[in-house]
């Protein structure tokens, strides 16, 4: 049986019952509005007994325009005019006409003009513009001539009958799928769809609609097909007594046993009684209509009932997947435990239980991560569940548990009775899975708030823990963190030192050092990089290594590197004679926005520069992180920069990786310069990615060169191009123009 209750209304089921014990036959009623009472009798003789679709026709007759309006206006269900052109005025049908469509909005109604002057014809643009049918002269009576103008004029019609009606039946589908998420309107979406049916094929009989499947459980039951019964979601009066039922429940009906049958057959029966029409969706869903009396279906109705039934399953699919839905929201689906958002909805009621104060801890697996990428996705499930268990086994029912997300747990403790040493003793201790013992390490962070606080904010709490749980990780992993108001300090002053970053962009805090790169064979200069420095009017020189990484968190790298860029090209256009080319940092961030090409190009025809001045340097890490960036870099090397690898060898770059890189320069970090005086390892090393980028013919910048020693063994390796204090400290603008370097 259904999850659902189901509230029956009367006027629900009286839909299907108008007219359904009505024998009498229904009849084309055809209005003949004529001045000449000769051709009313005559229109009625050539037509007597004709029958269509096996209903007679019904004459109506006014003899001027001014009655034919009032006769329309009164039969408004006419099917066909059969209108005089000339009567009262030469133009008195076509104006009539106009009258019809504009004042009656007659619009389905069939109009045919006749005219007793032969030759005559109303022009096309006529016929467009009033929705002229059809047009006769009146000397076409014949019985075959007029019939055949009859007849498809009905046809036209009741084809935009059923259409209009159509739409009807679409209405109340439609009204009834906006409210398809509370569980009642279940059953006016499936009535909506009867009510369809009936107007779509012009029938009027009793009948039920069943579906497979109750709305109620969640998508596990849709996969194991468990609980997999049919349900009777709407009915005419006649079968009141089914609606709501299960199919398995309901004993000893023919129409249930046709049910069963076309649902077994997966196809519809039409028995002399009896119709049922057999529906399924792509979603899984079985849908059973069944008629009293016959009911044939053409390839394009059978089609139609196929889309109906589509939205009524997924209407019952909204329903059936609410309360899923409502659990998911709360609870994690892998271990049962409270969600994040389970937890912050909850913990409310779990603190008021506290007589002096509630502590939360946040656990953290440690290198979880490793156990996913040695021993699969399953096995960490399973140890995750594994955790959540013996996790929900140590505490009691007045202490919480969640799993946030991820590795990741929350314990809420009241009145001290855990510690954070007794939380680390207790997650030391063995879990089993599929058998056998594991020990994992954990780090955790924690908060705690005293009981009876006014203004309890569960969300704060756990933001404290969080916290706690990240400088545990960066500090002392595997072991634990409590809050302390210092770490707020910190983030506090983070965001602080965020919008000074922002405002200094704005104020023009921000300038540039330059560092020529030298030729070692020569001692010249034959480049420079351009770096950023920030004077803050308060703090004074901030080192980019503290509003760098903060910049790059919080997305603002984008908006520097575009500031460095204006920069330089500001220093080229007030310095022309500087003619060797300027290097440029490209942040990770800037190099992976879509638009970060479009500002370059955006500054370049803005202070117009030779790109030959320009190089950009790309850090090998950024590159690692997509295909896209070097999509990027190939937009900007085609565009006419140089493109150098920043830090060759201190990031993830494979060397096959590295044959898909468009660079043309390739800097090896300083830590491979470092040591080699003194270290024979870290002199091999740098021989080899000598080598390498030497076999790839890539110029090399060696970055770091800061002693004459290193100075004659880099010349002896064929170094052609060095960095570093060695030559040039970093440089204002300025002093660089002084010294002409």
């Amino acid at each position: 049986m259904s999850d659902f209750k189901l509230n029956i209304r009367d006027d629900m089921m009286d839909f299907l019952d108008e007219d359904s014990n009505d024998s009498a036959k229904k009849t084309w009623k055809i209005a003949v509005i004529d001045d000449d009472e000769s051709v009313h009798d005559a229109t009625k003789l050539a037509l007597r007994n004709s029958t269509f679709k096996g209903n007679g026709l019904e004459f109506v007759s006014a003899y001027s325009a001014v009655e034919g309006f009032e006769l329309l206006k009164s039969n408004p269900d006419c099917a066909v005019t059969l209108l005089d052109v000339v009567m009262e005025t030469p133009t008195a049908g076509l104006d009539l006409v106009e009258r019809i469509r504009s004042e009656l909005n007659m619009h389905n109604i069939q109009i045919i003009l006749r005219t007793g002057q032969p030759g005559y014809a109303p022009e096309e643009e006529v016929i467009e513009k009033y929705e002229i049918n059809d047009y006769k002269t009146k000397n076409e009576l014949t019985h075959s001539k007029l019939f055949a103008s009859i007849a498809s004029a009905i046809r036209a019609y009741s084809h935009l009958i059923a259409l209009e009606e159509s739409k009807e039946g679409l209405r109340n589908v439609i009204d009834a799928a906006s409210n398809l998420i509370k569980e009642r309107s279940i059953h006016e979406f499936a009535n909506g769809v009867l009510r369809q049916i009936s107007a779509l094929f012009s029938i009027s009989t009793q009948g039920i609609f069943c579906v497979s499947q109750n709305p109620g459980r969640g998508l596990q039951e849709m996969i194991s097909k468990e609980g997999n019964s049919y349900t009777v979601v709407a009915t005419s009066s006649k079968y009141a007594y089914l609606y709501g039922k299960a199919l398995d429940q309901i004993k000893d009906e023919r129409e249930i046993d046709i049910v069963m049958q076309a649902i077994l057959d997966k196809s519809s029966h039409f028995e002399d009684h009896h119709t049922a029409i057999y529906l399924s969706t792509p979603a899984c869903w079985e849908g059973v209509i069944v008629l009293d009396g016959r009911f044939e279906l053409n390839d394009v109705q059978k089609e139609l009932l196929q889309v109906f039934c589509q939205n009524v399953s997924l209407g019952l699919e909204n329903a059936k997947f609410f309360s899923h839905l409502n659990r998911a929201a709360y609870f994690d689906n892998l271990t049962g435990l409270y969600s994040r958002s389970g937890f912050i909805f909850n913990v409310g009621t779990y603190y008021r239980h506290c007589k002096q104060n509630a502590s939360l801890f946040i656990v953290d697996i440690d290198y979880f991560h490793d156990i996913i990428e040695g021993l699969g996705y399953e096995f960490g499930n399973r140890v995750l569940v594994a955790v959540a268990t013996a996790l929900t086994q140590s505490f009691s029912e007045y202490d919480m548990v969640a799993r946030l997300h991820s590795d990741v747990f929350a314990i809420l403790v009241s009145d001290n009775r855990r510690s954070l040493k007794e939380i680390g003793k207790i997650l030391s201790k063995p879990i089993y899975v599929d058998g056998s013992s594991y020990r994992l390490g954990f780090t955790i962070g924690a908060s705690e708030i005293d009981a009876g606080e006014e203004l309890f904010d569960g969300e704060s709490l756990l933001r404290q823990a969080e916290i706690a749980l990240k400088i545990a990780k960066e500090q002392t992993r595997g072991a634990g963190m409590k809050f302390s108001s210092k770490f707020e300090e910190h983030n506090r002053k983070r965001l602080n030192l965020l919008g000074d970053v922002r405002h200094g962009l704005v104020s023009s805090e921000f300038f540039l050092n330059i560092q020529p790169k030298v030729s070692m064979n020569t001692g010249d200069v034959v480049g420079y990089e351009a770096l950023l420095r920030w004077r803050h009017p308060e703090k004074g020189l901030i080192s980019p290594g503290e509003f760098i990484p903060i910049a790059e968190k919080s997305g603002l790298s984008f908006d520097l590197d575009l500031h460095v860029f204006r920069l330089v090209l500001q220093f080229l256009r007030d310095y022309p004679d500087v003619a060797k080319p300027i290097s440029i940092n490209v942040s990770a961030n800037s190099l992976h926005q879509a638009d970060f090409i479009d500002g370059i190009k955006e500054i370049l025809n803005e202070i117009p520069t030779d790109i030959n001045k320009l190089q950009l340097e790309i850090t090998e890490n950024t590159l690692i992180r997509s295909d896209a960036a070097i999509r990027h870099l190939t937009e900007l090397r085609e565009f006419g920069f140089t493109i150098c690898l920043d830090d060759f060898g201190a990031g993830y770059c494979s060397l096959g990786y590295l044959l898909k890189l468009p660079v043309d320069v390739i800097k090896i970090d300083r830590a491979f310069v470092r040591n080699i005086t003194a270290d024979v390892e870290s002199l091999h090393v740098l021989k080899g990615m000598l080598a390498i980028c030497m076999e790839l013919k890539k110029e090399v910048v060696v970055e770091g060169v800061e002693t004459l020693d290193q100075v004659k063994l880099l010349t002896d390796l064929g170094v052609e191009i060095a960095q570093g204090f060695y030559y040039f400290v970093p440089l204002l603008p300025s002093e660089l123009v002084e010294k002409a370097l």
